[in-house]
């Protein structure tokens, strides 16, 4: 067949729980929220640009049945399927997988953080899959459903010899990647707990990070930046697309200082008009730099701020000190920049004084949204291999040890015992959001109906969660 009439289907599995699945760190949706998968939309983009007649079935975000997922895929009736997959799901994924193959799909490639981590293993016993990818940025894809093998870079392909990896030739510093086809995504169903405006666009900057946090499956991969221009193109497709709100889906925004610069001085003299969101490091942010990003429209900033005690962010390579989270939170209440603050609870080796100290803090940085995540051996992370040498965790066949949703304990340390943790939690949650004067500082900063229906939505989510929880404690 031509390649320009071949046909790609894009698909994220059927499933009754909202599995989050992409950029290779699979978890359960702790709310309503469902993202747009980063994974297809990079994908969509080049074999797009490519010439392939490409559709999405996101059976998450569009709540399909397995049944109807399948029906929508023959009505399609692709000649090749790029699918996710994660270590929550990879054992029901598989099954699903090997049905489309039965009913007639010749070829199906995955890509996922259980693939990435032991994904020759499971090709030796799932011969449905076909080929998976590294790399959603940066692949050899195109050359692979054109069945050159030599040029499937950063993918593992099956071929009639055996099973092959297939490395990139040269790893460039910098990278473009045409603007994705949002239009073919269910752009209705996405949402993100903060946005202002409905629907969105996703966008990014740059890949992977090079910075060490252990519990982090990105930690010290081979950093690229976007071209400057290339992202100011896509940003310009965008604005002419229609879309008021934009969530940059860097790993870590502004590694690049003088990229980054760029960017937002490109922003700012476009006037694109766009809301957005990004993801940082404290030790990246200054004043003068977060006073560009208001200027270019940024209206909420995402920090990983982990813990309150300066020594459990040093253990883990965290990398930045309880002073840097603290001017930084400053700058943003001066700047009037929205911020949402995600920590980790339960790393091995904190204690009950620790937790406490990463509430109190908490309190004291006052961002205006708080992610409390529960510690999880994520798959290729060396905090999982530092738990298998321990013996805290036991893996198996599927590798799929646990479910790692950042909402329940997947494991118990000498220390604090799941349950213990799964408490504090919601102690937290409790303490940060249901506090009077936070509950009307924020119906105060309501600026659209969107706004208001996301912090309706995910709020009755998370006081869902907190009386599931305690009824779990009394039974």
């Amino acid at each position: 067949m031509k390649r320009a009439t071949q046909k790609v289907l894009l698909l994220n599995p059927p499933s009754d729980r909202l599995y989050i699945r992409d950029q290779f760190c699979s978890h359960v949706s702790k709310g309503t929220y469902y993202w747009q998968p980063l994974d297809l939309l990079q994908i969509s983009a080049r074999l797009n640009a490519q010439g392939y007649e490409l559709s999405i079935v996101d059976a998450i975000a569009e709540r399909l049945s397995a049944e109807e997922t399948q029906r929508r895929i023959s009505r399609f009736a692709p000649d090749a399927l790029v699918f996710m997959t994660g270590s929550d799901s990879f054992a029901d994924d598989v099954a699903f997988i090997a049905e489309v193959k039965r009913r007639g799909v010749g070829v199906a490639v995955g890509i996922g953080d259980i693939l990435r981590e032991k994904g020759e293993q499971l090709m030796a016993t799932h011969p449905e899959i076909d080929a998976y990818l590294h790399d959603f940025v940066n692949n050899g894809l195109h050359a692979f459903l054109q069945g050159r093998m030599d040029d499937a870079a950063n993918m593992t392909v099956r071929t009639a010899t055996g099973l092959r990896k297939v490395e990139e030739r040269d790893s460039p510093r910098t990278f473009t990647i045409p603007t994705p086809p949002y239009e073919i995504f269910p752009l209705d169903r996405y949402r993100m707990p903060y946005n202002r405006y409905h629907p969105y666009a996703t966008i990014i900057t740059s890949s992977w990070c090079p910075f060490g946090c252990n519990f982090c499956p990105f930690a010290r991969t081979s950093y690229r930046v976007r071209e400057v221009a290339d992202v100011l193109r896509n940003m310009e497709d965008i604005r002419r697309m229609g879309f008021r709100q934009v969530h940059m889906a860097d790993w870590t925004f502004a590694v690049d200082r003088k990229q980054a610069e760029a960017i937002l001085r490109g922003m700012i003299k476009a006037k694109f008009g766009f809301t957005w969101s990004c993801l940082s490091r404290v030790d990246l942010m200054d004043r003068e730099l977060m006073g560009l990003m208001v200027e270019a429209g940024c209206d909420l900033l995402e920090l990983g701020v982990e813990s309150g005690n300066q020594e459990i962010l040093d253990r883990y390579e965290k990398g930045i000190t309880l002073e840097q989270i603290h001017d930084t939170f400053r700058w943003a209440h001066e700047l009037n920049i929205s911020t949402l603050a995600t920590f980790v609870l339960g790393l091995p080796g904190e204690t009950r004084e620790d937790l406490q100290k990463t509430l109190d803090l908490a309190l004291t940085i006052e961002p205006t949204f708080c992610s409390f995540n529960v510690a999880s051996p994520r798959m290729g992370t060396e905090l999982r291999r530092q738990m298998l040498a321990d013996g805290l965790i036991k893996d198996d066949e599927e590798g799929a040890i646990l479910d790692s949703s950042r909402s329940q304990p997947a494991f118990s340390t000498g220390q604090l015992a799941a349950a213990e943790l799964q408490r504090f939690r919601q102690i937290a949650i409790r303490k940060f959001y249901l506090r009077p004067s936070y509950l009307l500082q924020r119906l105060r900063r309501i600026s659209s109906l969107v706004e208001f229906q996301n912090y309706a939505s995910n709020g009755l989510s998370l006081i869902w969660q907190s009386i599931q929880s305690a009824r779990a404690r009394r039974t």
